[in-house]
């Protein structure tokens, strides 16, 4: 083919010289892989701990982004507190547990009791006798019902609702 076209430069150059790279076997590849991901995990540790010494861990005040923050949190409304509806009043759960949150206590939950569970009485449980000046302020907002130290619910402060809750 090269006899019906005429000699030009690039027929004078010379094949490249030199070693080629051979292809990487799967061994060496999987290798590759795990000395570029420690050497990643070293870089990104190191960079975290530089971070969290230098800025003690966060440089971000994000109470200030909120206009509604609170400025002053009433310590004793902090406890986690669950309610209860031990009545079987539809709604009376949560209806009482907006009612304690608009007065600044921390409600995680608001449930009907187990079916076929009822309870006569309202009653303030606490897990330990230090929740008494908290189950007091509870007293004061919910209204004069009974206080109970007692470990068999979860939450620091459980109110469970009775018949008699008005």
């Amino acid at each position: 083919m090269d006899e019906n076209f005429p000699q030009d430069e690039f027929d004078e150059v010379a094949p490249a010289t030199g070693v080629r790279r051979a292809r990487l076997s799967q061994g060496s590849k999987t290798l590759e892989f795990f000395v570029y991901f420690t050497i990643s995990a070293v870089v990104a540790g190191g960079a975290l701990f530089g971070y969290q010494t230098y800025f003690g861990g966060s440089s971000i005040d994000v109470s200030s982004f909120s206009d509604n923050a609170k400025t002053s949190t009433d310590p004793l409304r902090i406890n986690e507190t669950t309610v209860f509806d031990g009545a079987g009043k539809v709604g009376l759960a949560s209806s009482v547990a907006h009612k304690l949150m608009d007065k600044g206590w921390n409600v995680v939950t608001a449930a009907n009791v187990a079916q076929g569970l009822k309870a006569d009485k309202t009653t303030i449980f606490i897990n330990s006798d230090k929740l008494q000046a908290a189950a007091k302020a509870l007293v004061g907002d919910l209204g004069s019902y009974t206080i109970s130290v007692s470990n068999q619910y979860i939450d620091p402060i459980t109110v469970v609702l009775g018949a008699d809750y008005k």
